[in-house]
């Protein structure tokens, strides 16, 4: 089986972050390279066209910085974009949805999933359709949740008052369900872990990035050249926001050099 160096991890925002920890978390010796696109997040809000363009412009920067691989860590992009980037290029791309979707089945008992979300993710029904496809013994329901993007991209941690009303307000209807597990389908949920728990108590959650981790090593086989893993850090925008990042979720992250990009030129 064919074996991949260099890997690009891309995100609209700091949420990708999350992703990364997780693969750093389950693997040694990875060469990394991350793009956080904090010029343009959300992207949840935007039309699909802005999203598959914002994302082909995201891989053609990794692409230009000789990356053999590619991991769509944004819940948006893979649910938006991600069968039109493995189309128009030729890397592997994997994206957050099928890894999470096998997540929850194997582990779901009432056969009821909730998946939260950006608008474009639940209304883009891509993990229902995955599940529906795969699990049709699944019930799918979904849940927008659109200020957890901007309260987490902001510096507004889960124990924030403001956070906590906020994860009540979209969650609690949840709780009068039968819904026993829940995706958070953006890679910026796993900052509210904890807020998300206080609100539905007993409710396995999926984190999608560490569904990822656990699937990239057999979707996509990568060579180790190296002891330990290297990142090189690259934002389009508000690279300082990454260097005052609240890590207390992201542990496994090595250090590495911050780069600033101008993502219009790609």
């Amino acid at each position: 089986m064919e074996q991949y160096g260099t890997i690009g991890v891309f995100d609209s925002g700091l949420g990708g972050l999350t992703v990364l920890n997780a693969i750093c978390a389950a693997n040694e010796g990875l060469s990394i390279i991350y793009f956080g696109d904090t010029a343009r997040v959300p992207y949840g809000p935007r039309t699909p066209d802005t999203i598959a363009h914002y994302a082909r412009q995201d891989v053609r920067f990794l692409l230009s910085k000789k990356v053999e691989a590619i991991v769509v860590a944004c819940g948006t992009v893979s649910a938006i974009a991600l069968n039109s980037l493995r189309d128009e290029f030729d890397v592997p791309i994997i994206g957050v949805i099928e890894p999470a979707c096998d997540a929850a089945a194997k582990v779901t008992v009432t056969n009821h999933i909730c998946v939260i979300g950006t608008h474009a993710t639940v209304n883009s029904h891509a993990y229902s359709d995955y599940l529906n496809a795969n699990y049709p013994h699944c019930r799918v329901s979904g849940v927008e949740c659109p200020l957890f993007v901007p309260l987490i991209e902001n510096g507004f941690r889960e124990d924030d008052p403001i956070t906590q009303l906020t994860v009540e307000r979209y969650l609690a209807p949840i709780r009068d369900t039968d819904v026993d597990t829940l995706i958070l389908g953006c890679t910026h949920y796993p900052f509210l872990i904890e807020a998300i728990k206080r609100v539905l108590p007993g409710i396995t959650l999926i984190d999608i990035g560490v569904a990822l981790s656990e699937a990239l090593q057999l979707t996509v086989p990568i060579k180790r050249t190296q002891d330990k893993n290297t990142v090189e850090y690259c934002f389009s925008d508000r690279e300082t926001d990454f260097k005052r990042f609240d890590f207390q979720h992201l542990k496994n992250l090595p250090k590495g050099q911050i780069f600033a990009v101008n993502i219009e030129k790609y």
